[in-house]
């Protein structure tokens, strides 16, 4: 059974519960970011204020992970 996406996940959990969304995190944010410890404390909605990225769009994309 999946784990639940949200904004409001740290990205380390994400990436811990959904291996699968690296590719899309890398992404919208560079992969660069992934290698910054202090980068995967943040939630996802903070990471996504800061980093100017449509934090809807990127659940999308999480979604479609799914199927």
């Amino acid at each position: 059974m999946r784990k639940e996406l949200s904004e409001y996940k740290l990205i380390r959990h994400i990436l811990e519960d959904c291996p699968e969304t690296w590719e899309i995190i890398s992404t919208y944010f560079g992969r660069e970011c992934l290698k910054r410890p202090s980068f995967k404390i943040q939630t996802l909605e903070m990471a996504c204020i800061l980093f100017g990225v449509d934090q809807k769009r990127l659940l999308q994309e999480f979604e479609k992970t799914e199927h």
